[in-house]
């Protein structure tokens, strides 16, 4: 789900994007049956939820770095669909080592092998995307919808297989489905070498924009929230009493109600504008997040959860069109790419600030305090927004 360069591609190859689709599909069911239960399967072999908030903040402090290495083959060579194939078969490879483990040293090891490799999809598959919509770019959402229905088949009928069958089986399954993805991954077209010699001061007149200044604070403290949900749902259920099939449902409802809003989303954007969405869906995390804080059994996930696929499709949209209308041509690239890193910090903050909460006070603490970072992340912006965004991002 994060985005980097924007490469140009030549019009006619814009014939390819059904293409992009099925590729968000197979890419989003591989998550669906593998990182939605990966946690559970960490704690139910003796793990606790700091060593969990530790592996994840050092596979996404490795994802980091991997991401700009990634990012300079594809801006070297223009070969995204070999770069996403290659780091795509080598993750469903270091994946099926998981279940010969069963040591902390030995999991941290393959997650930080399996973030160097899986940053190549997570990466370059946004960036060509977006490169193929050129000033599409609005309806981003349409093909990301592709991945929404790839998530909530898996991920809803995996906690079911997974009661039956055990979790070790969510390895071959997310081995089948990268590979799958990785095949349909050469079907992309080529993307032009970017320019090697961009303009020093790019970046800094980038970020001396108050309205960057403003919307990076806010996006940072929102995927606390919204990273630590998705880390740590599964877990914090579990605790509460839940089964592997009502985990699956808690965790899928959300994409379910997600579809309408991703499908409509350009002429949401063009109607209403990227800084009233945000809005919106700060407004709906902290009412999430306070519900879930409250929650008195694990059942209750299912309804509050549907507040996600709203919340998620508008702060995702949203902040892409955002940054399109911040960052001038010569930008646009850095501007994805800071924007990239920080989601990235956000979320190694919140993979060890949510193992240590969840030990500490438990997964309503954990959530209630998350309702507070979503809340700071809409004080900020609403704030902000007023005093720095330029009127045309309003409309």
């Amino acid at each position: 789900m994060n985005q980097t360069q924007i490469l140009p591609v030549a019009p006619p190859r814009q014939k390819r994007l059904w293409a992009v689709w099925l590729l968000f599909f197979f890419q989003f069911a591989a998550i669906g049956v593998y990182y939605t239960y990966l946690n559970i399967y960490y704690r139910n072999a003796g793990l606790s939820g700091t060593q969990i908030g530790l592996i994840n903040m050092t596979t996404a402090l490795i994802g980091v770095a991997s991401v700009a290495g990634w990012g300079y083959l594809s801006d070297l060579t223009g070969k995204n669909r070999y770069l996403i194939a290659i780091g795509a078969g080598g993750a469903l490879l270091v994946a099926q080592f998981i279940p010969l483990v069963n040591s902390f040293m030995g999991f941290l090891a393959l997650g930080a092998l399996g973030s160097v490799l899986s940053a190549a999809p997570a990466t370059l598959v946004d960036s060509t995307t977006l490169a193929m919509l050129g000033s599409r770019r609005e309806d981003y959402g349409l093909f990301r919808l592709g991945g929404t229905l790839g998530y909530i088949i898996t991920s809803l009928s995996a906690g079911f297989i997974f009661d039956q069958a055990g979790l070790r089986w969510m390895f071959p399954s997310y081995g089948a489905l990268m590979l799958l993805f990785a095949l349909t991954a050469l079907l992309l077209p080529d993307v032009a070498p970017a320019p090697m010699n961009r303009a020093k001061g790019d970046l800094a007149q980038l970020v001396r924009q108050p309205a960057w200044i403003i919307f990076t604070v806010s996006i940072f403290f929102a995927w606390i929230a919204v990273n630590s949900s998705i880390q740590f749902m599964g877990v914090s259920l579990q605790a509460l009493g839940a089964n592997q099939s009502l985990i699956g449902i808690a965790v899928t409802i959300g994409a379910v109600i997600e579809i309408p809003f991703m499908f409509f989303s350009g002429r949401l954007l063009r109607r209403f504008g990227p800084v009233r969405l945000l809005l919106v869906s700060f407004v709906l995390m902290v009412i999430r997040f306070f519900l879930l804080g409250w929650m008195p059994s694990p059942e209750w996930a299912i309804a509050i959860n549907m507040l996600a696929g709203p919340a998620y499709a508008f702060f995702w949209n949203s902040a892409i069109t955002y940054l399109n209308k911040m960052a001038t041509t010569a930008t646009a690239n850095t501007a994805q790419g800071l924007f990239n890193s920080v989601i990235s910090l956000a979320g190694m903050v919140s993979a060890l600030l949510a193992g240590w909460l969840f030990d500490l006070i438990g997964p309503n603490g954990l959530y209630t305090v998350m309702a507070f970072c979503a809340l700071g992340a809409l004080f900020t912006f609403a704030i902000g927004s007023r005093l720095s965004a330029p009127a045309a991002f309003q409309k």
